[in-house]
């Protein structure tokens, strides 16, 4: 006679039948809000669901299947933001011209700085000397960029600071931001990866969390670059606003049934969505 042994703490269900009754929960929650609140406040939590749902695969990719424990996903977020503001924003032309010559210049100097070090890490043995020389040149070149970076700042979040008070972005559409975003958080990546990796465990927890604050708290303080906590409003949109939607010809055209007259076009101005005011 066969027997079958009750694993305690085995799933009742298997990981597709659980997966597919969140989702399914998930769902009538958003029907629910929908149909009881409005549909615009239901679309708005499912694209924060989508959001949350997308850096919650990164952490499941690092954690779950690669094993580092990496808590900095905020940073990465962070940037996405930042790339957001630099890709769409117009340029604040006032701001260049008071900071943009001390900007570059401190630009500069920090490219010369890094170039030094590295090749004075490369041409001495490591030693004191190497690490003596080393300090020189990065103590010299921070006091260089002292001297253009803090007179700049001054002067761009002096140009109007309620309003603007930072450098802009170069007035590109938003959806650039996407991939622009993606070479940012890239990039940290690596540089977060060459620092870090080597640590194991509660080690690499920590010096991610602290490299992500690091990232949070240059962005809040630095408002030359992104205006700080006091935020860029009225970013562009990759898709149109609904009272634009309603009004655009071809969307009429995509809903209406074709024994209903079509209404007179009214007279708005937007993208490239919108429809033109008629002819007089």
């Amino acid at each position: 006679m066969e027997t079958h042994r009750v694993v305690w703490g085995a799933p009742l269900v298997s990981g597709n039948a659980r997966a597919a009754t969140g989702f399914a929960i998930v769902a009538a929650a958003l029907l629910a809000v929908g149909l009881g609140q409005s549909w615009s406040v239901s679309l708005a939590v499912l694209n924060l669901c989508l959001i949350s749902a997308v850096m919650a695969l990164g952490v499941n990719i690092q954690w779950g299947y690669a094993g580092l424990f990496n808590v900095g996903t905020m940073a990465f977020a962070a940037l996405g933001g930042l790339a957001a503001v630099l890709v769409s924003q117009p340029p604040v032309h006032a701001a260049l011209a008071a900071g943009g010559g001390g900007m570059v210049i401190t630009a500069g100097t920090a490219c010369l700085t890094a170039a030094l070090i590295w090749l004075t890490c490369r041409n001495l043995r490591p030693g004191g000397v190497r690490t003596a020389a080393v300090a020189v040149v990065a103590v010299g070149g921070y006091f260089a960029m002292s001297a253009f970076f803090d007179p700049a700042v001054k002067a761009i979040e002096a140009v109007d600071p309620a309003a603007t008070g930072f450098l802009g972005g170069f007035g590109l559409p938003i959806l650039f931001s996407w991939a622009v975003a993606g070479l940012f958080a890239a990039g940290a990546a690596w540089a977060i990866g060459r620092v870090a990796l080597g640590l194991r465990a509660d080690y690499f927890a920590i010096a991610t969390l602290g490299i992500s604050e690091i990232v949070i708290a240059v962005l809040k303080n630095e408002d030359w670059l992104a205006r700080g906590v006091k935020n860029v409003t009225g970013l562009d949109r990759p898709v149109p606003y609904e009272i634009d939607l309603q009004r655009a010809g071809w969307f009429q055209d995509l809903v209406r049934s074709p024994d209903c007259p079509r209404p007179k076009p009214p007279r708005c101005s937007g993208g490239w969505w919108s429809i033109p005011p008629a002819s007089s």
